[in-house]
């Protein structure tokens, strides 16, 4: 099987380095697409939840530095990057002297064109749906470079439909199936997005230093109907509204000291506010949740980092302020009922100081090893008040071997510690399930140990990967009964200790030497078992929402010489619960099929026609509802909702310019 040699020269010090020639087997037209065929790399998001900045990137690099913002997706970003414009693509290793590989094995470095002055992308997209709904979009970026100073302009209008909401039924039955109340029901749920971003990037006191700022209004929206047949015919509507705003502005520093010495400086704010309506109306009944929150992030890191010989060693630290404002309130036929905690403010102060070294052992293996030392203050303010401070040791370990040019062994052992959700704090009321949560002030972040194993085999353009992981918990974070003002509500809690295990597999396979010339497969697949102690019964259980498994496999196949590329990917069906104290919450999403058809007239313009959920798959919740805390009570009913959006199709129009 043969490739271009530019996929196959190992770059000095841990790094590989992929060329345009290596993809222009694909027709990629964004970053996006040339990543996707990587061997041996899968794209992990960053979890923009997580407070603070360690932690909170992903395994991408963009000119060698990770995005200053968290509000992005590391897709949105790639997908707006024209494969024109990338110079190369490099895999960093981890060992690789002058890397933060943030916890990854792997990084994928996204190096752009120095020499383009004016480029950027235009596109359109419209998708329809037969329930009647449509998901229009437009979008246009725009990079300019003049002598290093380079400007990036973004804007984004659009609508999303989430396809794993729609119409159908929501049945109630008794524990002998015998039919308690047949409805139609219906839940269309959508939101339309404005977002525009900016970013500046400029030499600076003999460095680089990057600005970014990104505004992006949120509007959800679904509306809810009932027609109850049986027992008795009644209609009841409702509908949630939830608006959104976030503003975040950042800028990252970098500087190299000498030969073997670089600093980098972080800084950034972000801001939201949410308000959300949700309504219900049954015949003389009127019943209204409103709930508002604000919240901010300030963050300030520093690193320095010094490389010499086999040798690379970083140090630093970072803070970090939280805040978060929320009143939550429900009227029933105009009359206040009291939630408990449902007005709160709750207020983190945030240090973190780690440490990290990488050793080259010899030609085939690396090491590394760090430690991070976190403390925070915690303070909660409003219905209830809390003060408490936390104090948390992270180390890890990380091994790497390959035992030939193909392949590579990775041993890892971290302790990490699990952030906690300030909206946990806060009680909340729904409407449309009819149950209330209480917040939980005495909640505590949970730790786990992590032990992981992985072996990575390349063959030419393909790979597979295969890993193997277990995690001890202590103090799982899940559901728990709250006792507050006489009574239990649902919340969630700190419920023991648990174990998780996972076994996951990645493969991609080039079936050119197969006699199918341009076909790429890629598969990618997570079996997952947990087990804790369910505290309203006892009894041992999986982990609240934890999916036992999840699979993907995708089918590509590239035609140039008609300029053509098609494929599909089919999505097995999964699972996940939730195991409240008065019910246990099951999500079934059905295995689904997506296909797509693209067509590049010239290097600049891409027509993608796509026909998504082809499966007409149900998303189907089914809630086993108790007449009390499950374990002590009898079971009361059974409610299947079954809904579906329905087959869809769309086409997408992109064209770049510039250069």
């Amino acid at each position: 099987m043969a490739f271009p040699a530019a996929a196959q020269d190992m770059a000095s010090e841990g790094r590989t380095a992929y060329t345009p020639e290596y993809f222009a087997r694909v027709q990629p037209t964004t970053a996006f697409d040339m990543l996707a065929i990587l061997p041996g790399f899968r794209l992990v998001e960053g979890n923009t939840d997580v407070r603070g900045y360690s932690g909170a990137a992903g395994n991408i690099l963009i000119d060698g530095q990770r995005p200053a913002g968290k509000a992005e997706t590391l897709e949105d970003m790639l997908k707006r990057i024209p494969a024109a414009r990338v110079a190369r693509i490099e895999l960093v290793r981890a060992g690789t002297p002058g890397i933060d590989m943030q916890g990854f094995a792997l990084l994928a470095n996204v190096v752009l064109r120095s020499d383009s002055r004016l480029a950027g992308r235009i596109e359109a997209e419209n998708a329809l749906f037969r329930h009647g709904y449509s998901a229009p979009r437009g979008s246009v970026q725009v990079d300019l470079d003049r002598g290093g100073h380079v400007l990036n302009l973004f804007g984004a209008v659009y609508r999303t439909i989430d396809d794993e909401h729609g119409f159908g039924t929501r049945d109630r039955f008794a524990a002998d199936g015998t039919p308690l109340r047949l409805a139609d029901y219906a839940q269309p749920e959508g939101e339309t997005v404005v977002e525009t971003s900016a970013g500046y990037r400029t030499p600076l006191f003999g460095g680089t230093l990057r600005l970014n700022g990104l505004f992006k209004d949120v509007r959800m929206f679904a509306d809810i109907g009932y027609d109850i047949r049986f027992p008795e015919p009644e209609t009841i509507t409702g509908s949630e509204r939830n608006h959104t705003r976030t503003w975040e502005a950042g800028l990252r520093y970098e500087r190299t000291l000498g030969a073997a010495d670089d600093i980098e400086l972080v800084a950034n704010h972000r801001a939201e506010r949410e308000t959300g309506i949700d309504r219900e109306i049954a015949g003389a009944s009127n019943d209204l949740s409103d709930e508002r929150a604000t919240s901010s992030e300030s963050i300030l890191r520093a690193a320095w980092r010094h490389h010499r010989g086999a040798l690379a060693l970083e140090v630093g630290g970072e803070g970090a302020i939280n805040i978060l404002d929320s009143r939550n309130l429900l009227f029933e036929d105009d009359v206040a009922v009291p939630l408990p905690n449902a007005q709160v403010r709750v207020e983190e102060h945030r240090g973190e100081f780690f440490a990290n070294s990488s050793w080259t052992l010899g030609p085939r293996l690396t090491a590394e090893a760090g430690i991070r030392y976190e403390i925070s203050r915690l303070t909660q303010k409003g219905d209830s008040d809390l003060a408490k401070s936390l104090a948390f040791v992270k180390p890890r370990a990380r091994l790497n071997w390959s035992p030939g040019p193909h392949d590579e062994i990775r041993l890892l052992v971290e302790r990490e510690v699990g952030q906690l959700d300030f909206d946990d704090f806060v009680g909340a009321a729904s409407l449309n399930a009819g149950t209330i949560s209480a917040g939980n002030r005495d909640l505590e972040p949970e730790t786990l140990w992590r032990a992981e194993a992985a072996y990575e085999h390349r063959f030419g353009a393909g790979s597979i990967v295969l890993t193997a992981r277990r995690e001890w918990i202590s103090d799982l974070v899940d559901q728990l009964p709250i006792f507050a003002d006489g009574a239990i509500y649902d919340g969630v809690g700190n419920i023991g200790s648990a174990r998780r295990d996972e076994l996951e597999a990645s493969l991609k396979l080039p079936l050119d030497a197969a006699g199918l010339k341009g076909v790429l497969v890629t598969a990618d697949a997570t079996a997952r078992r947990s087990r804790a102690t369910d505290p309203s019964t006892g009894e041992r259980r999986r982990i609240s929402k934890d999916v036992p498994i999840e699979a993907k496999i995708s089918l590509t196949h590239d035609l140039p010489a008609w300029h053509l590329r098609w494929g599909g990917s089919f999505v097995v069906a999964e699972e996940e619960r939730s195991f409240k104290i008065e019910e246990i919450e099951t999500e079934r999403l059905g295995g689904r099929l997506d296909l797509f058809v693209e067509y590049k007239p010239d290097a600049r313009w891409t027509i993608r026609l796509f026909g998504r959920n082809l499966t007409d798959s149900a998303a189907v919740r089914t809630r086993d509802i108790y007449t009390g805390i499950r374990g002590d009570s009898a079971f009361r009913y059974r409610e299947v909702r079954t809904l579906r959006s329905g087959r869809y199709a769309g086409i997408n129009i992109q064209r770049s310019f510039g250069g």
